[in-house]
C-alpha cells in the first residue's frame, strides 16, 4: 500500500495564505488519483484547538528556493478548520482513502525560540528559556510548565547565575598556527539577547600551546580533540563583564579561516577566580526563525540542538540563515554557523516543550489527546517518539524529574539506568492503555520502529530529537502484542540498511513472527531520482505491506487559489506511478 504523511503546519506556514476545506479536499483528490491509499496526518493538539501559536510572525528571508513561513496563515487555517484532523478524515473517506493520526506525544512544544529584548517575544513569547521566550506549544504545556523533562540541579552552583566574567578562554581544535592575533578579537555584550554592543574597555591577550583536557567532538561524532592532544589557546584577560550575553567575533572581512572548534568548545568563560562558568552557547545556526538571527541588529538562538557543529571564529561574520537540511527541520549541515561564538550563563532548566512520561497528569493529558483522535474517526493511529520539543545541546542532562528520582532511588543498583527503566516503563504503560483503547474502538495501532536510534549507539546528530535516559522497549512492545503494525523509519542511516542492519534485522523478524504488517517511511527528498528503485524494492520485498512518503509539503504544492492543489517534485510522481 502507498501512503502520504502530512505535517500539517509545514503546508499552512508555507502556501502563503490561508488553507481551506476546499484545499483539504483537493489535497485527498490528488492523493487518492495518484495511488496513495492511507494518509497520516499528524496531529498537533487538534481536538482541543491546536497549539498556540505566534500568528503575528513571518519569516522573511529564508533558505534559497524555500517559501517563507508564515505563521499568521497558520493559526487563521486552524481557526477556520476548527479541527484539522477532522477535517482531514472525512475528506479523506469521502476519495476512498484511510486517514490514521500520526501520533507524536513528546511533541508538545518544538524550541522555536524569539530573542528575549524583541517585541515578538514580548507579544508572542509563551514561556522563558535562555535567550528568549518560547512561541509554538500546545496550551497544556504553558499551563503546566513544571511537567516536561527536568534537568539535573546537581552540577551547577548557584553563584554561576551571577558571576561576572573577568576573562574568557578561546580554545582552537589543534596547535597549528593561525591568522588570529590580539588585535582582531572583539567582544560584544547584551542585557538581553537583543543588538549587541561592542565593549569599549581594553583587555590583553596571552596566546599559549597547551595539551587539551577534554575529547571534544563535532555534532555527528567525530572526534577533533583528544584528551592531551596540543591545544592553541587565547586567554583574554582584564575583563569585568556582567551582561548576560556575551559574544566573541573578529573583524576579518576576507581571507582563508582557521581557527575552529566545536560550538560547545570554542569558548570557555571564567570568574574573578578562575573558576569556569558554566553555560550555554550560540553560533548563529538556527532550525527555525532564522531571519531573526543577526546580533548586531536582532538576537540569536541558544541552546538549539546543534551547539556542537564546528564553528570557524575567525570565518567573516555573515547574517544566518536557515541551514541545508535532509528533512524540514532537522540541521544536516552547519557550514552557515561560522564567525563568531556567544555565551549566556547556566543552562535551561527543562527541555523546551516535551513532557515527562513518568508525570500521572501527563499520562491523562496523553491518553485524552488519543481520545480526540478517536473521536476525529481516524482509521488508525502511528506512533512515534522522535521529534522537535527535546532540541538541546546537552541532552543528556535531562530526564531528571522528582517523581523519576524517587521511584529510581527506590530501586538497587546504578541510578542512572534505574532512570532510564522508570521513564521507559511509564512509557510502554502508556502504549498498553493507547492499544487498549484503540481496540476497544476498533482502531489500529502502529509504531515507527527508530532503525537509527533503537540501538545501542545511536548517531551523535540524533541524539537532539529523542529524550535521553529512557529505554524505549521496542522489542516488548512487538513481543507483548501492544502493534498491529511496525513502521521501519530512519534518517542517518541508508536505504542499504533495512536489508543489511542487524537491529534492521531484528525490527522486520519480530514483526513477521507476530503476523505485523511492515511499513517502509522514507525521507522522499533524501534519495532523488533513486526513489522509484526504492519503492520498487519494497514493493517486491514480500516481507514489507507498505511504503510511506514522507511528507506531503515536499512534493505537494497548494496554489493561489482554494482547490489548486498539484504535484511539484518529479521523483514522487514517477515512483508512485511506477508502484501502482
Amino acid at each position: 500500500m502507498l501512503e502520504a504523511l502530512v505535517d500539517f503546519p509545514d503546508d499552512t506556514t508555507s502556501a502563503d495564505r490561508v488553507l481551506t476545506l476546499t484545499d483539504i479536499d483537493a489535497l485527498m483528490v490528488r492523493l487518492a488519483e495518484s495511488g496513495i491509499r492511507r494518509v497520516s496526518w499528524i496531529y498537533y493538539g487538534d481536538g482541543h484547538g491546536g497549539f498556540l501559536i505566534p500568528e503575528g510572525f513571518a519569516e522573511k528571508e529564508a533558505a534559497p528556493g524555500a517559501a517563507r513561513t508564515n505563521w499568521g496563515d497558520y493559526a487563521s487555517t486552524y481557526r477556520l478548520l476548527g479541527n484539522p484532523l477532522k477535517v482531514a478524515v472525512e475528506a479523506g473517506h469521502r476519495h476512498g482513502l484511510e486517514v490514521y493520526a500520526y501520533y507524536k506525544p513528546y511533541e508538545t512544544g518544538p524550541g522555536i525560540m524569539f530573542p528575549a529584548g524583541m517585541e515578538l517575544a514580548k507579544k508572542w513569547g509563551q514561556l522563558d528559556c535562555i535567550g528568549g521566550k518560547l512561541g509554538w506549544m500546545d496550551p497544556f504545556v504553558r499551563a503546566n510548565p513544571e511537567l516536561r523533562i527536568k534537568r539535573r540541579t546537581d552540577d551547577i552552583p548557584a553563584w554561576v547565575d551571577t558571576a561576572v566574567v573577568h576573562s574568557i578562554r578561546l580554545t582552537k581544535k589543534d596547535a597549528a598556527p593561525t591568522r588570529l592575533t590580539p588585535e582582531h578579537i572583539q567582544i560584544w555584550t547584551s542585557p538581553d539577547n537583543f543588538r549587541y554592543q561592542p565593549i569599549s574597555a581594553k583587555f590583553t591577550v596571552k596566546e599559549t600551546v597547551e595539551p587539551s583536557t577534554r575529547l571534544v567532538h563535532d555534532q555527528r561524532g567525530t572526534v577533533l580533540t583528544r584528551p592531551g592532544d596540543p591545544v592553541r589557546v587565547f586567554t583574554v584577560s582584564g575583563l569585568k563583564l556582567e551582561d548576560k550575553f556575551i559574544l566573541v567575533t573578529t573583524d576579518f572581512a576576507e581571507g582563508k579561516p582557521d581557527f575552529a572548534n566545536s560550538g560547545l568548545a570554542l569558548l570557555t568563560a571564567l570568574d574573578e577566580q578562575g573558576r569556569e562558568i558554566t553555560g550555554t552557547f550560540a553560533s548563529g545556526g538556527a532550525i527555525w526563525n532564522s531571519s531573526l538571527v543577526d546580533f548586531r541588529t536582532n538576537g540569536l538562538m541558544f541552546d538549539y540542538g546543534w551547539g556542537a557543529a564546528e564553528v570557524i571564529l575567525d570565518a567573516p561574520t555573515i547574517k544566518a540563515k536557515k541551514l541545508a537540511t535532509d528533512s524540514q527541520h532537522d540541521v544536516a549541515d552547519a557550514n552557515e554557523t561560522q564567525g563568531f561564538i556567544a555565551f549566556a550563563r547556566g543552562r535551561n532548566a527543562y527541555l523546551a516543550g516535551a513532557l515527562c512520561e513518568t508525570e500521572p497528569k501527563v499520562r491523562e493529558f496523553w491518553l485524552k489527546c488519543l481520545d480526540e483522535m478517536i473521536d476525529a474517526g481516524v482509521d488508525g493511529v502511528d506512533f512515534r517518539e522522535e521529534g522537535h520539543s527535546t532540541h538541546t545541546d546537552h541532552p543528556d542532562d535531562y530526564g531528571f524529574n522528582q517523581v523519576v528520582l524517587e521511584k529510581a532511588r527506590a530501586r538497587p543498583g546504578d541510578l542512572l539506568t534505574n532512570i532510564a527503566t522508570v521513564r521507559g516503563e511509564a512509557y510502554t504503560d502508556f502504549l498498553r492503555e493507547c492499544h487498549h483503547r484503540l481496540a476497544k474502538a476498533g482502531k489500529q495501532m502502529r509504531y515507527n520502529l527508530q532503525v537509527d536510534f533503537f540501538r545501542p549507539q545511536p548517531p551523535a546528530s540524533r541524539l537532539l530529537a529523542y529524550p535521553a535516559h529512557i529505554h524505549f522497549d521496542w522489542q516488548r512492545w512487538i513481543d507483548e502484542g501492544l502493534l498491529d503494525g511496525s513502521i521501519l523509519r530512519f534518517f542517518t542511516l541508508p536505504f542499504s540498511s533495512l536489508y543489511e542492519d542487524d537491529i534492521a534485522k531484528d525490527m522486520i523478524n519480530r514483526s513477521a513472527k507476530r503476523g505485523l504488517p511492515i511499513t517502509v517511511n522514507r525521507y522522499v527528498e533524501t534519495p532523488g531520482e533513486k526513489l522509484t528503485d526504492e519503492v520498487q524494492r519494497v514493493k517486491s520485498d514480500g516481507r514489507f505491506s507498505g511504503f510511506i512518503f514522507y511528507e506531503v509539503n515536499s512534493y505537494i504544492n497548494f496554489g493561489a487559489h482554494p482547490g489548486e492543489c498539484t504535484f511539484k517534485y518529479p521523483p514522487v510522481v514517477k515512483a508512485i506511478s511506477d508502484a501502482r
